[in-house]
């Protein structure tokens, strides 16, 4: 199944845990039961062969196929997608109530509320493939237990947290992140199982944690425009090679990491051993970059 998340503004949670009959589940929070969430969801989920695409666009209509009525009524008598929510589904069209839905009546206008916290599950036995945008707020994408085959992340001027605190149980193809503005920070990479994994950051913090063990060779190339990233890298994740293109006004450390050349680090005992390798290709314009292994 294909996801295609986008949240321009607000906060956001995604993580595992709806029903395996279902494709995905949206929960809202808001203060006052009666009031509907700030955050309007839109969805479309469109089954084609063996391969279904969920399209998810929290607060926006950038992006979504505009026929809000027929969308919404189709979706939900056909996809299996619930939206938790006081028995209401925000549409672009409007408030769509189940007696609504089975009297085919003409949604009413969504109020709003100042709430904008919205959690998605998604079902953690079907093979997916990410591409989520983040923009302003906070927001954690959690793949643990995901069957994720390819994940391509977009945060713009947020706080996001991504986490895989367990093994991918399928290979990962590609991991792409680009953060923008603000703080960002990735943990459990090496559980991303994935051949290759990319990161771009712009200005601000960023965090990149390498925990995990690897069970098969990384290629992860980190390039950051004038932020600072911090890359942590435990001995028990496997052998690590370090490449860094300096420059006149880039910064670069490392601990725990022989040099072997003139940008080029080694961990302790890599020629000797025959654990898989995570290789790293550094590049930065006017930022910092540390590398920590221990």
């Amino acid at each position: 199944m294909n996801v295609i998340l986008k949240v321009p503004y607000g906060s956001v949670t995604v993580s595992g845990g709806c029903p395996q009959d279902k494709a995905a589940l949206i929960q809202t929070e808001v203060d006052d039961p009666d009031d509907q969430p700030s955050m309007v969801a839109r969805y479309f989920y469109n089954p084609i062969g063996t391969i279904g695409t969920l399209r998810i666009t929290l607060g926006s209509d950038e992006g979504m196929v505009q026929r809000p009525k027929e969308l919404a009524l189709g979706t939900w008598a056909n996809s299996g997608f619930h939206l938790a929510s006081a028995g209401a589904i925000e549409t672009d069209g409007g408030t769509i109530r189940a007696q609504n839905i089975r009297e085919n009546l003409t949604p009413a206008p969504a109020p709003v509320t100042d709430n904008n916290i919205s959690r998605i599950l998604l079902n953690q036995t079907i093979p997916l493939s990410i591409y989520s945008e983040f923009g302003f707020g906070e927001s954690l994408l959690d793949m643990t237990g995901l069957s994720v085959m390819n994940a391509n992340i977009q945060s713009s001027a947020s706080k996001a947290h991504i986490v895989s605190r367990s093994p991918n149980p399928v290979g990962m193809e590609s991991c792409t992140i680009n953060a923008g503005v603000g703080e960002c920070i990735v943990d459990g990479i090496c559980n991303f199982n994935c051949k290759t994994f990319s990161f771009s950051g712009g200005i601000g913090y960023c965090e990149l944690h390498f925990t995990g063990n690897l069970q098969k060779d990384l290629s992860a190339n980190v390039e950051v425009g004038c932020g600072k990233v911090v890359m942590n890298i435990p001995p028990t994740a496997g052998r690590v090679q370090v490449f860094y293109e300096d420059n006149l006004f880039s910064s670069f450390s490392s601990q725990g990491l022989n040099k072997r050349r003139e940008g080029y680090y080694t961990s302790a005992g890599f020629d000797q051993s025959y654990a898989p390798v995570l290789t790293l290709r550094l590049s930065s314009g006017v930022g910092k970059m540390v590398v920590n292994y221990k």
